[in-house]
């Protein structure tokens, strides 16, 4: 079927132009025809994935936030867009996005991959790559190879937006793994956790900490009430104009949608798998380890002493019921953290299909793009 599919692409190329030059036939033979179990349709998105044409200023990919080194997300504090400013959120990972339900940290309609996919690519505030619909459009139809890859991939060779969605998505449907101990343990495998960890887990599942309240599921990322997928965890207690506490404007969460202060600082639940390899934590990546982010909810709530937003978190009224705060020894800490890790994917993100194709050039300068 893969042999089938490269002829395929080898022939629309070189009916599509009679110029094509050795970059081209290499990027053929080292990108496309390589790897057997990727669909037509998965490996135009692998491309489309990691080319930086995809921006206005053709400087970044959708790789450069959801990087496969980084836990398919970065190591930014918050989300930086085309003109290197910082936006108000931290980025989410896309691992496992496929099996998720909400796609937005804070817009309960978001409710379709396709169009968090589309929201990246058009988004005015942040603007995050800036194109519009006519210019990706041109862009990719200028370029026999992608011409040969949807003419492969969707039975001709027009370039469309919900195309790009679908290959994006398609391609999105590879970045899954719930392959960790703790999964491995739950299958029978009682070997796979050491005492330590199993005692982490042990407290992360109890009344006491209330951990597996909010982070419950097959993605450690369900309410055990099953209600709503946004929570304030008390991040931020700064007094507003009417005394109240209060997210900072900008980081309004659901409320910004809802229009309702009893929404006020609260975002969506985040999955524990790979959590380790995810820094920086918090909607806006204001936590720099996962021992400070175990002092927030031992405490039931951060509190600063300093800044533009200092302030209570625990004192918020929108905070949930869940974060209230426990007492932790040290032997206990250690083992919390022990099944945080134990959480983590053991996998090797830098090979194919998770590497740019555009790195499998003989010109290197290829990786930039």
């Amino acid at each position: 079927m893969m042999i089938a599919t490269c002829v395929q692409v080898a022939l629309s190329l070189l009916i599509l132009t009679m110029k094509v030059n050795i970059a081209i036939l290499l990027l053929i033979i080292s990108g496309v025809c390589w790897g057997s179990e990727l669909s037509a349709t998965q490996q135009l998105g692998r491309y489309l994935f990691f080319d930086t044409s995809l921006s206005l200023h053709s400087n970044r990919s959708c790789a450069l936030c959801h990087s496969p080194t980084h836990g398919w997300s970065n190591t930014f504090n918050k989300t930086i867009d085309i003109y290197g400013k910082p936006s108000t959120l931290n980025t989410p990972s896309l691992l496992n996005v496929i099996h998720r339900r909400q796609f937005s940290q804070t817009n309960p309609r978001a409710t379709e991959l396709e169009q968090a996919i589309l929201n990246p690519l058009f988004s005015v505030d942040p603007l995050e790559m800036g194109m519009t619909v006519e210019l990706l459009v041109a862009r990719l139809s200028r370029k026999p190879l992608y011409l040969a890859m949807f003419e492969t991939g969707f039975g001709d060779s027009e370039v469309t937006i919900e195309r790009v969605a679908t290959a994006l998505e398609d391609y999105l449907s590879l970045v899954q793994s719930q392959d960790t101990r703790v999964h491995r343990y739950q299958q029978g495998q009682h070997k796979a956790l050491s005492a330590q960890e199993l005692l982490g887990w042990q407290l992360f599942s109890g009344d006491r900490l209330n951990c597996s309240k909010c982070h419950g599921g097959v993605l450690f990322d369900t309410p055990s009430d099953e209600q709503e997928p946004f929570r304030n965890t008390g991040l931020y207690g700064a007094l507003d104009a009417e005394g109240f506490p209060s997210y900072p404007m900008g980081q309004l969460g659901l409320e910004g949608h809802s229009g309702k202060k009893k929404d006020n600082g609260k975002f969506r639940i985040p999955s524990l798998i790979n959590v380790a390899h995810t820094s920086p934590w918090g909607h806006d990546g204001s936590i720099q380890s996962l021992e400070s982010l175990l002092d927030l909810y031992a405490r039931g709530g951060r509190k600063l002493t300093y800044g533009t937003n200092q302030g209570d978190g625990r004192a918020h009224p929108a905070k949930s019921e869940w974060v209230s705060g426990f007492q932790i020894t040290r032997r206990e800490r250690e083992a919390l953290l022990a099944f945080l890790n134990a959480l983590s994917i053991d996998r090797d993100w830098t090979r194919y299909p998770f590497n740019s194709p555009f790195c499998e050039q003989a010109d290197s300068s290829l990786c930039d793009r």
